[in-house]
């Protein structure tokens, strides 16, 4: 296990053990013992999810940016997903990481409209290839007819996905290869961002889209932080290249995305997007 890691490791036994503490704690003291407990229970979930977040994926959970869409009155289109038939055209392993993540936004897109049949569709998508790369992640499960009950709550049905997304993720970075790993989440960005300025024809008048590219600053930043990590490798360093060309924008986002800004933004994306799919 490399330092970083076993850092983070203890880090996250160091909050599993103060919020258990804390909680313990709460449970003498009269009257308000209910009221303790009931924060202290609030607490612990909210240091853990952070934690666990921290630990398993380095962005912003992709249903971060899809309830976005929603919150703004954007409608579902599936003409913007990658198409599940191209699966078997991933050849090399870096296409079918980057691929994986792409299927993973479409899937998290699909998960936060329930769109059923493409839920079920995508998670096909995402079994094929993983299952190329060798993750051990048991995929078949979520295709039973048992998780296709629980798909019907969207709560149950964003909770398994994302735990699907992270745990996929951390198998790649801590057991198969971390380039891979890097291109996967790299996939899944550029997809959540071509799906969220593709929802209309001129999605920088849709209101409320601006902000949301915008708000997508800290997770640009990351994505090309990790990228900058791995860039040793052809590959990754190529990947990194095209996406450096949107440094200039969202250095000047605190200032304001004019309409050339968001263009070069949607142009950008849509050109490494059709290069990697």
């Amino acid at each position: 296990m490399s330092t970083n890691k076993f850092l983070s490791s203890t880090s996250s036994l160091a909050i599993v053990v103060v919020a258990i503490f804390f909680v313990a704690s709460c449970k003498g003291g009269g009257k308000s013992a209910d009221q303790d407990q009931l924060a202290a229970d609030s607490l612990s979930k909210e240091l853990l999810a952070s934690d666990i977040k921290e630990v398993l994926y380095p962005l912003p959970a992709p249903f971060e940016m899809t309830q976005m869409l929603t919150d703004i009155g954007a409608t579902y289109s599936s003409k913007n997903l990658n198409a599940p038939g191209k699966v078997e055209k991933y050849i090399t392993e870096q296409s079918k990481a980057i691929n994986l993540g792409i299927y993973g936004a479409d899937l998290a897109y699909a998960s936060t409209y329930q769109q059923q049949q493409d839920i079920q569709t995508y998670l096909n998508s995402i079994k094929t290839l993983a299952d190329q790369l060798g993750v051990t992640y048991d995929y078949s499960k979520l295709l039973s007819e048992e998780y296709k009950t629980k798909f019907e709550n969207k709560d149950s049905l964003i909770s398994i996905v994302t735990n699907t997304i992270y745990d996929t993720y951390q198998y790649l970075d801590q057991k198969s290869n971390p380039d891979l790993a890097v291109n996967m989440v790299t996939g899944m960005w550029v997809e959540l961002m071509y799906l969220a300025t593709n929802i209309s024809e001129n999605s920088y008048n849709f209101t409320g889209m601006v902000d949301i590219i915008s708000k997508q600053k800290a997770s640009y930043d990351k994505v090309m932080s990790l990228l900058t990590a791995r860039n040793t490798n052809a590959d990754i360093q190529s990947l990194e290249a095209k996406l450096q060309v949107l440094k200039p924008v969202y250095d000047k986002v605190d200032t304001g995305l004019s309409e050339a800004d968001y263009n070069l933004i949607l142009k950008t994306i849509k050109s490494v997007r059709n290069s990697l799919v």
